[in-house]
C-alpha cells in the first residue's frame, strides 16, 4: 500500500486503490457473455462477445445519440455498470481499535548467483489494523435491441446468482478483507424509453447489487532482527582494572565466562543412521524426553510459540566450538517434523560438515578380537583402512604389524603387510575420517577419536530458524 507524508496535512498520504479493485473485479462477471446474432452461409451460428463498460444509463444514451449514425454500426447488445451508492455498514463493525501483527519470512537471496538458498532471509512484521466495512451498491444494465438478446444475456446472468457469487480483489495472502461477495437485490425487466428520437428502440434491463466491502488502513512493515541466543559476557576485575574500566581504559580480566539463555534451557539428541538419515531428539535440562510433570517432549508444542516450521526452510545449527558466539563451523541442516513428535528429521548440508583430513576408514575395530577374514572382517585387498581400537597382538593375523590403540592402519597387496598410515602417538593436532561403513564423521582431539558432530548438545550450542 502506498503510504508517504503529506507535506499538505498531518495526515499521511495513501492511496491503495481499494474501491477501485472492487468495481474492476465486479465487473470482469460480465466480461465474455456472448449472443447469437445470426447464421453463416455455412449455416453455423454467428456468436458475438457483449462489450462490458463503465458508466450509467444517462452517460450511455448520451453516447449512443452522439455515435448511432447511419455510417455506425448497431451499438447493441452491450452491459453498463455504475456505482449507485456507498452505504456505512455498522452491523459489520467489530472492535475498531483491533490490531494483528503477522510475521513474514522471505527466503535468502544469493545475489552472486542470482537464485533463492533454502536459508531464511529478510524477516518483517505486518501491524495491520481493522478495516471499515462498507456496502457498495453496484447497478447492471443490459442494453439490447430485440427480446430474444436480452432473453439470451440475462439466462446468462441471473443463473450465476443464488443469490450471491464470491469474488477476489487480489491474492495478497495477507490482506485479510481480499474475499467479499456479490448479491443480486432486484431487476428491472425493461426501460424502452432510451434512447429517445430515433426509429431503433433501445430495451434496457438493469439489475441491481450489493457488494459488502472492506476499507483498510495502512499496515506497518518492520524488518525484524531475531535474537536466537542471549550470550552474557562476565568478566572479573582486581581494583586497578575497575578504576581502568570506569575511565574508558584499558584492562585484563581476571577470567571470562559465558551465561547463556535458551530456550527453556533444553538439551538436543543429534543422531545420524547408517543410511545418513539424521535426527534431531529435545531433551530437558537434566536429559529426560519428559517434562518436570512426566508429560513427553514434543516439538510441535515447543515451537508453536515462536513461528511456524517450514520445511525445507526452517534451519538446526550445531555449534562446534567452546564459544558459543562463534558461528564458523556451525553444522547445518533443513529440518521437518518425524512422525515420532519428539524427532525432527534433518537434512544436512554437506558443504557444512568438515571436510576429512586423514581420507575414510573401512570399519572401527578391535584388532586383538578381530583380523582380516575370520568372518567378520572380509580378506585383506588393497587400500584396507581400518582404525584401531586396542593395540596390535603378535599373532592375531595382522603380519607382525605393530600399530596402537587410535592407529590407522591400510593394507598394500605389493607387500602383503600393513603399515601405521596415522600414528595417534605422534599427531597433536585436530583431524578428520569418514567411518564409510557406518557414515559416522570422527575427529581426533589429540588425544582420542570422538564422533565428530553426535551426541548431546547443551543449551545455547544449538538452534532452531523457523
Amino acid at each position: 500500500m502506498a503510504y508517504e507524508s503529506s507535506k499538505i496535512t498531518a495526515v499521511p498520504y495513501f492511496y491503495d486503490k481499494q474501491l477501485r479493485k472492487y468495481i474492476q473485479q465486479f465487473i470482469r462477471i460480465f466480461a465474455g457473455f456472448q449472443v447469437a446474432m445470426r447464421f453463416d452461409e455455412a449455416g453455423e451460428v454467428i456468436y458475438q462477445t457483449v462489450p462490458v463498460r463503465y458508466g450509467d444509463v444517462s452517460r450511455m444514451a448520451a453516447h449512443i445519440v452522439r455515435e448511432n449514425s447511419e455510417n455506425m454500426l448497431q451499438t447493441t447488445p452491450f452491459i453498463s455498470c455504475h456505482v449507485t451508492g456507498l452505504e456505512v455498514s455498522p452491523e459489520r463493525r467489530t472492535f475498531a481499535q483491533y490490531e494483528e501483527t503477522v510475521p513474514v519470512y522471505e527466503k535468502k537471496y544469493n545475489e552472486a548467483t542470482n537464485s533463492y538458498e533454502n536459508e531464511v532471509g529478510n524477516q518483517y512484521s505486518i501491524n495491520r489494523h481493522q478495516p471499515v466495512p462498507y456496502n457498495l451498491n453496484m447497478e447492471v444494465d443490459v442494453w439490447t435491441s430485440n427480446t430474444e438478446q436480452k432473453l439470451q444475456l440475462l439466462e446468462q446472468i441471473l443463473v450465476l446468482f443464488n443469490p450471491s457469487l464470491n469474488i477476489h480483489t487480489n491474492n495478497n495472502a495477507l490482506d485479510w478483507s481480499t474475499l467479499s461477495y456479490v448479491e443480486l437485490l432486484s431487476t428491472t425487466w425493461s426501460m424502452r424509453a432510451i434512447p429517445s428520437g430515433v426509429d431503433d428502440i433501445i430495451d434496457i434491463s438493469s439489475l441491481t447489487f450489493q457488494l459488502p466491502v472492506l476499507i483498510n488502513p495502512p499496515a506497518k512493515v518492520v524488518k525484524n532482527t531475531v535474537i536466537h541466543t542471549i550470550i552474557d559476557n562476565i568478566e572479573e576485575v582486581d581494583d586497578a582494572g575497575l578504576a581502568a574500566l570506569r575511565i574508558g581504559g584499558s584492562y585484563t580480566p581476571l577470567f571470562t565466562s559465558f551465561k547463556i539463555v535458551t530456550l527453556d534451557q533444553y538439551k538436543l539428541k543429534f543422531e545420524q543412521d547408517n543410511s545418513g538419515v539424521a535426527t534431531a531428539q529435545i531433551l530437558s535440562q537434566s536429559g529426560a524426553t519428559v517434562d518436570s510433570s512426566g508429560n513427553a517432549l514434543h516439538w510441535e508444542d515447543i515451537l508453536k510459540p515462536f513461528g511456524e516450521l517450514r520445511p525445507g526452510i526452517s534451519q538446526l545449527r550445531l555449534k562446534q566450538t567452546n564459544d558459543p558466539s562463534i558461528t564458523a563451523g556451525d553444522i547445518i541442516g533443513t529440518i521437518d517434523f518425524d512422525s515420532n513428535k519428539s524427532l525432527l528429521v534433518v537434512t544436512v548440508d554437506a558443504s557444512t560438515l568438515p571436510a576429512n583430513t586423514q581420507g575414510t576408514v573401512s570399519a572401527v575395530i578391535n584388532p586383538q578380537a578381530n583380523f582380516p577374514g575370520d568372518g567378520t572382517l572380509t580378506a585383506a585387498t588393497n587400500g584396507d583402512r581400518y582404525l584401531l581400537t586396542a593395540d596390535v597382538a603378535s599373532g592375531t593375523g595382522w603380519l607382525g604389524s605393530t600399530a596402537k590403540k587410535n592407529d590407522i592402519i591400510e593394507y598394500s597387496s605389493g607387500s602383503g603387510l600393513w603399515s601405521v598410515v596415522f600414528d595417534a602417538s605422534n599427531v597433536s593436532t585436530v583431524e578428520f575420517i569418514t567411518n564409510t561403513t557406518t557414515l559416522d564423521k570422527l575427529k581426533w582431539t589429540g588425544s582420542n577419536w570422538i564422533n565428530a558432530f553426535e551426541g548431546t548438545y547443551n543449551p545455547g550450542f544449538w538452534r532452531v530458524y523457523l
